[in-house]
């Protein structure tokens, strides 16, 4: 396989999937540095803040986004390195598979959130508390138990996203596009209220947070 066909990038993250044992953790790491038809150069993963015992010869699935791409290939440990900081060889690709991520994808998630609206009639003292149900890079659907907003309101949609083992809170500007409701049959006739969000991100480093995060969420979806 070619240096060109693969596109790496130094600083890019990559998922490494444990092949042997009951061992599913996706774990995670970075590109740090190659040579083509040699070895793969990452970071050692980190549990808890403290760097994993990876061994030699250890058999792993890694899978990273290029561009609109999920690529995966296995590989083996071919060296793992202490100094001058931890990280690993591993056995560079012979063979890849890809799967190309339509534009907008949207993953089914389960995320805590608050929305906070601009428009008088929907503001409170305190954000509202929501749960966004999927999300793409480029908006949500977000459900509630009232109303949060008409269409066309200007919101800002704060949750927190886990990425590559880490977690940040994001505060999202968005426009909201749609509400409906969605009456639940029974006794007590429960009402949810479901909001199409479009996003409207200016921060570079939250859209790179946000397109992790959803790319990440797609990996793992394509692979269980």
């Amino acid at each position: 396989m070619e240096d060109s066909e693969l596109k790496l990038q130094v600083g890019e993250t990559i998922q490494l999937q444990p092949r042997d044992g009951e061992d599913s953790r996706r774990l995670h790491g970075k590109i740090i540095g190659y040579l083509p038809g040699a070895s793969l150069l990452v970071t050692t993963p980190r549990s808890r803040d403290k760097v994993m015992i990876i061994r030699e010869g250890q058999p792993f699935v890694v899978r990273m986004m290029m561009g609109n791409r999920i690529v995966g290939f296995t590989s083996t440990v071919l060296r793992s390195c202490a100094r001058p900081y931890p990280y690993l060889h591993l056995s560079f690709p012979e063979e890849m598979e890809q799967i190309v991520v339509r534009k907008a994808q949207r993953v089914p998630v389960k995320l805590f959130a608050s929305l906070k609206n601009e428009n008088p009639d929907f503001q409170s003292e305190k954000p509202h508390s929501a749960t966004v149900v999927d999300i793409s890079t480029t908006g949500a659907m977000l459900v509630a138990d009232e109303q949060l907003g008409e269409v066309d309101d200007k919101v800002v949609l704060t949750s927190v996203l886990k990425f590559a083992g880490a977690e940040k809170m994001l505060s999202i500007p968005a426009f909201l596009r749609n509400v409906h409701a969605d009456h639940t049959p029974g006794a007590m006739q429960e009402v949810n209220y479901y909001h199409g969000l479009e996003f409207a991100i200016e921060d570079q480093q939250d859209v790179l947070t946000l397109h992790g995060f959803v790319y990440e969420n797609i990996v793992k979806s394509q692979s269980e």
